[in-house]
């Protein structure tokens, strides 16, 4: 085992303890309590939780991933053509929805938001991380004002505030999601400003400020599918709790529900086009398409007769998710020895949640501390339809990805049960096992992380092919390998930034029906080494190879050979 796996057995024991022993201090009625956090303490720790969230999100961005995961290049090629040609890889102007691999795969907020980036800033890999960073840190910045907000009436408020703040600044899920574009990795911003908005709109009564929010939950639609599931079962439950608790009125309820509807009217007609059967909306200025492919099979838990047995698997692993960890989620999601939110943290989170079922059922008339139950009351709902979301899907993290941020509430709420009742010693024990994990956590994602997310992010061949490209031209052929990648073509598209016109006149797919459509071949681009490919027939053509596949060639010494790690480009 490693350091890591034993200090994580420590922090569990550590953990374990403080919450028995706060439980006992609870039951018992000998409450230790103790001072405070200052407003002015606890702003200076706030401006250092920023700085911190600021330096992990942005450090060598371009480089740590290194390389480029096939679904980065997809969001990044699509933004790069829609901001420059006005058109989708499919060839729809300004879809709604790009159908990207044929299914979607590729969400249409993150896209269009990298349209707006590469008309500012133009391309690569860092501008292409840059919004994910960015939504990162700014999640951060509102989860601390969503806290302070919640734990108004609290006497512990500025203390949970900010170790709620420094949780997701240096937890391993945000980081790792933050520092790579995936479309799902911009949900917690949008959730956590949706329900920010909500909280102030409460506080507020404001309507306005109440359509602000619904508004935002409706983009959040736009952001992933998981999304679609999730969302509503919220909106459904906290509108009534919202209600009952006299924090929302029917008014400003109908109010919000319109708000919700025209924002999220434009994505409700694609789906109309895709479920419904409506005939395709196909203009020069906005399209809405309707998918080559139906996602089914990759995503979704299968309807048979091992259905129950689905879900139980389901919820073993999402259970492992966010308690000790599960070996089996995405590498790119994931770095062995954490797991989503440390796997020392969860005896907390637990007692937390159960803190937090507890509160949402007492019965409370008073306006005192309304924030504070709605927050909760919020948090519940989104695991509550993450729950439901994990019963219907293939479990991972990045299709959990909603359920986190009401994870590390949760965490605030049973770290501050154990503040009340241990006092200020255990409070500054707590937090110091959580910094130590985050310590050890960063300098194991900056020194370990590329080596071990090689066969995710495909380092080198992004530009070994860009390489082979400025050879080749669109005069000699082109020939990839397969080995070690996935999607290549994908890549190629994007660091070549290649003509759209041309790839869509040109592409052959293996299967034009397939959930995900993969190309074999676009203008003269091969992606596939011939069987032999010391033919002279092949003589002029320029190859992308990688270090196994050089054993092919029966003369390597006569080509001309540039290595980019791993991956080689060879020509004559």
């Amino acid at each position: 085992m490693r350091i890591i796996d034993y200090y994580n057995y420590i922090a569990m024991a550590a953990y374990i303890l403080m919450g028995v022993a706060a439980l006992y201090f609870y039951f018992s009625g000998r409450k230790k309590g103790g001072s405070h956090l200052s407003d002015r303490a606890a702003g200076i720790c706030f401006v250092v939780v920023m700085v911190v969230a600021a330096i992990l999100r942005l450090y060598k961005l371009g480089v740590v991933p290194y390389g480029l995961q096939q679904d980065e290049a997809s969001i990044g090629y699509e933004a790069y053509i829609l901001s420059n040609f006005g058109i989708d890889r499919d060839g729809y102007h300004f879809p709604i929805y790009p159908i990207t691999w044929g299914c979607g795969g590729g969400s249409p907020l993150l896209i269009y938001l990298n349209v707006i980036s590469i008309s500012l800033f133009g391309t690569g890999i860092f501008k292409l991380r840059l919004i994910p960073a960015i939504c990162g840190i700014l999640t951060v910045f509102l989860f601390y004002k969503t806290l302070r907000l919640g734990f108004e009436e609290k006497s512990y408020r500025n203390e949970a505030s900010v170790l709620g703040a420094a949780f997701l600044a240096i937890c391993p899920w945000h980081v790792i999601l933050s520092r790579w574009s995936l479309d799902s990795n911009i949900m917690p911003f949008n959730l956590t400003l949706s329900v920010y908005l909500f909280l102030l709109a409460s506080k507020k009564k404001s309507t306005v400020i109440y359509c602000l929010s619904a508004a935002s939950f409706a983009l959040s639609m736009y952001s992933y599918g998981a999304a679609t599931i999730v969302v509503p079962v919220v909106l459904v439950l906290i509108a009534a709790y919202s209600v009952k608790e006299k924090a929302l009125t029917i008014r400003q309820l109908l109010a919000a529900i319109i708000t919700f509807l025209v924002v999220f009217a434009p994505l409700l007609l694609f789906y109309a086009v895709n479920y419904l059967g409506l005939p395709e909306i196909i203009t020069d200025v906005v399209t809405f398409n309707r998918f080559t492919a139906a996602r089914t099979g990759e995503a979704f838990a299968s309807f048979g007769d091992g259905f129950i047995n689905g879900i139980l698997g389901n919820l073993k692993s999402m259970l492992l998710t966010i308690s000790v960890g599960n070996s089996h989620n995405t590498i790119a999601h994931y770095l062995k020895g954490y797991a989503t939110l440390f796997a020392f943290t969860f005896p907390v989170t637990f007692i937390g949640f159960a803190i937090g079922i507890k509160e949402l059922f007492s019965k409370v008339s008073d306006e005192k501390g309304q924030q504070g139950r709605i927050l909760n009351a919020m948090f519940i709902f989104v695991t509550l339809g993450s729950i439901i979301l994990d019963l219907v899907i293939l479990p991972d993290i990045q299709r959990l990805v909603m359920l986190f941020v009401p994870l590390i509430y949760f965490f605030v709420l049973g770290a501050v049960f154990i503040f009340e009742n241990l006092g200020r010693v255990a409070a500054m024990a707590l937090t110091m096992v959580l910094l130590v994990g985050g310590v050890s956590f960063t300098r194991d994602y900056f020194t370990g992380f590329n080596k071990w997310s090689v066969s995710i992010f495909m380092p080198g061949y992004g530009d070994a092919i860009k390489r082979a490209y400025e050879i080749a031209g669109d005069d000699r052929t082109i020939h990839s390998t397969y080995d070690g990648l996935s999607a290549p073509f994908m890549l190629a598209l994007y660091y070549t930034e290649y003509d759209p016109y041309r790839f869509i006149s040109t592409v052959k797919y293996k299967d034009e029906t397939a959930e995900f459509r993969i190309a074999e071949s676009f203008g003269n681009f091969f992606f596939e080494l011939p069987q032999d490919v010391n033919l002279p027939e092949y003589e002029g053509d320029v190859f992308v190879v990688s270090s196994a596949d050089r054993d092919r060639f029966t003369d390597i010494s006569m080509f001309t050979e540039e290595d980019f790690g791993g991956y080689h480009v060879l020509y004559k």
